[in-house]
């Protein structure tokens, strides 16, 4: 024990004070005697004394004196502390396609599932870890924990995908943990180099790639692509499916390809070290799921297969809102000869909301309605509708009009500078800078949309026509009049073609680009959610969306695309599907890398055991003795008070 304040010892000079007081202050007793016999027999003590006797009293105020003093000495205790502080362990997981190689007897995640169980193993008692799975995607499947039966069933739940991976966002993620933990170490488990990470603070001293994989026996699918337009019949659509062998000894390939499940294609074929050959698919006769399968010595399974779907071939039934009679005669030349369009025409004053309901898409020339007509649609020039109809074609509050015309402005001299080639509606129209457009109006494209053409328009470029997807339905936007090009004619080829690729891309039994999809990627239905869907994967996973918690007004976007296959989305009225596939150089070539970079320096972090002393004071605690104290002394005052002894 020890005292902070020495100095308070001098308050003892108090008990002196009270030493004082009570023999300078004694109270005189008076002595009543009855004669003056027994005066003479009292002893002199009696009769007068100054010597001073302890009371209970006077002990009592000594006490309170110094119990104030040793509080204000401040007295403690010496005592040690012991504190173990563990180390903080970020474990980044790469969970993608390629981890699924098969070497041996298991494949590439397994002996990381294994390794990173043999780390939970060796946790010290004080010691955390946190878990990160990488893939196409990167999430913390587990926060800083020291429950290693929790640990051991998040690793021994955790499974590969059939994604590619995005391991700089996963060892990102992690040294943002890292950064803020303290003894903090993080350990990679994947089959990529530390090369490979393009992540600008990796050799913070404190981060180890363990990696997996050494062989690089493989052979892939690359692709599997299907032309298929909605004029031609089955038999005249095309696919091509593209085998790589990522190896660098030769492979010889068994090749069959699917419809339906019914074999329309067996094929053998050897490639040597690095080679991709492309082979075309014939006989497809019918719509349906088509899927190529190959068989040869290699370590992934995963990019073996591959998928595509085949649409069904439907008439599509157009309604003409117009009142121009040469847009119909050319829209009748497509119809006649294509055998695939019906086009119903209607004058602008016939057109009723409910009557659009029986069409597949439709066409309003120099109109629009009042209503989003929820359908897919090709408008042309709708401005003019406000300029013929007079004071009722004004926009009013609530008008469709305000989401399909913001701002336009006529060009009469329209020289065009620009167009998306990239976008459907404009696929093999290779030159345009020439095309003959008498005018045009200019626009500002909404939000939801993109610019197809741009035009000169004082000294700047202006689109004259947009396309996009508003409330689930695809719009497309001109400009400029059809009406104006005779389709039978060379000079007005270049329109045909925009013509047949907006009807095709406004088909909706289209499947748009759903042979296309990538594992990691998102699935977007073609109209606006209203009911609840249910979805199934190629794992037989059943997953439920409801429509109001899921959905926007938009569209609805799934984005759990995790294997390749086929995925079956169906609701009330309604049944889909669509397919996805790997397609990823960087997970089929398994190889591992070489690489000249140094290995990153790696300091192992231990716990620490701090023993800290400390000095405890407990002055409060006498402090609590005080007003007990004054308690009793008041009590003592008062008896002595009324015996008349103080």
């Amino acid at each position: 024990m020890g005292f902070l304040n020495l100095l308070a010892f001098g308050y003892l000079a108090l008990i002196g004070l009270v030493v004082f007081f009570y023999i300078y202050n004694k109270k005189t007793n008076v002595v009543h005697v009855s004669s003056l016999i027994p005066w003479g027999i009292l002893k002199e003590d009696t009769v007068s004394s100054k010597i001073f006797k302890i009371d209970l009293l006077f002990v009592l105020q000594t006490l309170l004196i110094m119990l104030l003093v040793f509080f204000l000495a401040k007295p403690y205790l010496n005592s040690s502390i012991i504190n173990i502080s563990g180390k903080n362990v970020v474990l980044v997981v790469d969970s993608s396609a390629s981890m699924q190689a098969v070497e041996g007897n298991e494949t590439r995640f397994d002996k990381a599932r294994s390794q990173a169980l043999r780390m939970i193993g060796k946790l010290g008692q004080e010691d955390k870890m946190m878990v990160i799975s990488s893939n196409y995607s990167s999430r913390v499947v587990s926060d800083f924990t020291d429950d290693k039966a929790k640990l051991n069933k998040t690793i021994t739940d955790l499974m590969p995908k059939d994604t590619g991976t995005n391991l700089d966002e996963g060892v990102s993620l992690g040294v943002s943990f890292l950064k803020n933990a303290e003894r903090g170490e993080m350990y990679v488990l994947t089959d990529r180099s530390a090369s490979s990470i393009n992540y600008t603070n990796l050799k913070s001293g404190n981060i180890k790639f363990i990696t997996f994989g050494e062989a690089s026996d493989n052979v892939a699918i690359t692709s599997l692509d299907v032309y298929q337009d909605m004029f031609k019949d089955y038999r005249e659509r095309e696919a091509y499916v593209t085998i790589e062998n990522y190896a660098n000894n030769s492979k010889t390939v068994r090749l069959t390809v699917f419809l339906n499940d019914e074999i329309i294609m067996e094929e053998e074929l050897d490639l040597v070290g690095n080679e991709q050959k492309t082979l075309s698919v014939m006989n497809l006769n019918a719509p349906g799921i088509l899927k190529a399968s190959i068989q040869t010595d290699d370590l992934l399974l995963v990019d073996n297969t591959a998928y595509a779907i085949i649409n069904e071939i439907k008439p599509i039934n157009i309604l003409l809102v117009s009142d121009n009679y040469r847009l119909r005669d050319e829209l009748a030349k497509i119809e006649q000869s294509t055998r695939r369009i019906i086009v119903t025409h209607i004058a602008t004053s016939e057109y009723e909301q409910e009557d659009i309901k029986n069409y597949d898409a439709a066409i309003f020339h120099k109109f629009y309605p009042n209503n989003n007509p929820d359908i897919n649609v090709l408008y042309i020039m709708p401005y003019l509708y406000i300029a013929n109809s007079g004071s009722e074609g004004v926009k009013e509050a609530g008008d469709f009009g305000n989401v399909l015309i913001s701002e336009n402005d006529l060009v009469l001299t329209v020289k065009i500078l620009d167009w998306d080639t990239t976008h459907p509606a404009m696929l093999h129209l290779t030159n345009l800078d020439d095309l003959d457009i008498k005018g045009a109006f200019t626009m500002k494209p909404p939000d939801w949309s993109i610019p197809l053409i741009k035009v000169s328009d004082n000294l700047k470029d202006s689109p004259i026509a947009f396309a996009g997807w508003y409330e689930g339905k695809k719009i497309i936007s001109l400009g400029f009049d059809l009406s104006e090009f005779d389709f039978s004619k060379s000079d007005g080829l270049r329109m045909l073609i925009m013509t047949l690729n907006i009807i095709q891309w406004l088909n909706p039994y289209e499947a748009v680009d759903n042979s296309k999809l990538l594992t990691g990627g998102q699935y977007r239905l073609n109209y606006a959610l209203t009911e609840g869907v249910e979805i199934v994967t190629p794992q037989n996973e059943i997953l439920e969306y409801n429509a109001k918690n899921d959905a926007t007004e938009a569209n609805f976007v799934f984005n759990k695309i995790e294997y390749t296959g086929e995925y079956k989305i169906s609701g009330t009225n309604f049944n889909n599907r669509f397919v996805a596939n790997l397609f990823d150089a960087n997970e089929s070539r398994i190889a591992p890398e070489l690489t000249g970079d140094e290995e990153l320096k790696f300091e192992e972090k231990e716990a620490e055991t701090l023993i800290k002393d400390e000095k405890n004071e407990f002055g409060k605690y006498i402090l609590l003795l005080v007003p007990f104290i004054l308690f009793i002394e008041w009590l003592l005052y008062h008896k002595k008070v009324r015996a008349g002894t103080v």
